[in-house]
């Protein structure tokens, strides 16, 4: 595995290029963003986008939301530095924390208009197995369903705004190409991993292109320099977010990603499949932004990454109607023998042959 020489991502991230001094895209992305990105030009893009929205009908912006710290974090400003009216949305996740369910109803609580999707039990384990099995991807149908059934409510409801998050390829160093508009391309190239999700079902079923074309769906990392760890103050501060005492299993952050036990599984197998797990990609983000150097970072990396999380074990077994046999024969199919070793560590099955340099 080759190491950006900033921070800690390795060559094995999809679509990740580096330059000739081996740093990565990600870490000269985040160099253009203070060095060349107008962000006042752009922050004059997103008021002009929320005038030409304003007013249009009871809500003015669909904001999808868990009740996590970068959701919290765009509604609130929509609402209270942008003066729109958002209707925000959540698809409930697949296994829900208690943590994610208290956090949820304090952002509702703290004034936001909100509306919950439920997919149905047996179609989501149905789904989730399957993406499980076939693509490593446990979280497939949560993840695809995030998009699929949110453009769906616009359509449906006539609110043609639409505003994500993080425009994760060019974040965290992948293609380059997405425009300010999500379109089917893009969703499908990059969000569903090449798949048209509609085989799963009507709920992951897109818009059909003239309803589509209706809407304007985005990305607020498109118009403000992305930080997560802003966000989570401000949703701490603001709609009461509640962050873990201590790390993630995997990582030391404790405020990212915190509302589906699933989420720890999608982190082992992201490990699993590429050799980098959840500390990798919160380490990276904190050298860019110089609150750890990387001789920390690498020492962080090399004590958290690739950790399982033993106990919700039960819980997987469950969730997909698989022994133990059967699950851990999913997760050998995936594993990258040629970058990691086995062990006889529950908490760690994997671990990477030379650890992070």
């Amino acid at each position: 595995m080759k190491y950006c020489t900033r921070c800690v991502t390795p060559d094995t991230r999809p679509r990740l290029t580096f330059d000739d001094d081996g740093v990565c895209r990600a870490c000269t992305w985040h160099d253009e963003k203070q060095t060349i990105i107008d962000w006042n030009e752009r922050w004059n893009k997103l008021e002009a986008l929320c005038d030409r929205f304003r007013g249009k009908g009871e809500y003015d912006v669909i904001v999808p939301c868990s009740g996590g710290k970068d959701g919290s974090y765009v509604a609130w400003m929509m609402k209270h530095e942008l003066d729109m009216n958002p209707l925000c949305i959540t698809v409930l996740p697949q296994i829900q924390t208690w943590l994610g369910y208290q956090n949820l109803k304090n952002f509702i609580d703290s004034g936001f208009y909100h509306e919950t999707i439920n997919i149905p039990e047996d179609r989501y384990r149905e789904v989730a197995r399957m993406g499980f099995k076939e693509q490593g991807r446990p979280k497939l149908p949560f993840v695809t369903g995030i998009s699929t059934t949110v453009l769906n409510k616009a359509v449906e409801y006539n609110i043609p705004f639409i505003m994500y998050g993080e425009e994760g390829e060019a974040e965290y160093g992948g293609a380059q190409d997405a425009k300010e508009k999500i379109d089917r391309e893009y969703l499908i190239k990059y969000y569903y991993s090449g798949f048209d999700p509609k085989k799963y079902g009507d709920l992951w079923t897109l818009p059909e292109q003239k309803d589509l074309d209706k809407l304007y769906p985005t990305h607020w990392s498109k118009f403000e320099d992305w930080d997560p760890e802003h966000h989570a103050v401000i949703a701490k501060t603001k709609c009461n977010m509640q962050m873990m005492v201590s790390g993630s299993i995997g990582t030391f952050t404790n405020y990212s990603q915190l509302d589906d036990v699933m989420q720890d599984l999608h982190a082992y197998l992201m490990f699993v499949k590429f050799g980098f797990g959840r500390c990798t990609s919160d380490t990276s983000i904190e050298i860019r932004r110089g609150r750890l150097n990387r001789e920390e970072g690498v020492g962080l990396v090399n004590l958290l990454d690739g950790q399982f999380p033993v106990e919700y074990l039960d819980y997987y077994l469950d969730y997909f109607g698989m022994d133990e046999k059967e699950f851990w024969g999913v997760i050998d199919k995936f594993a990258r023998k040629d970058i990691l070793k086995k062990t006889n560590m529950p908490e760690r099955p994997y671990m990477l042959k030379r650890g992070c340099v």
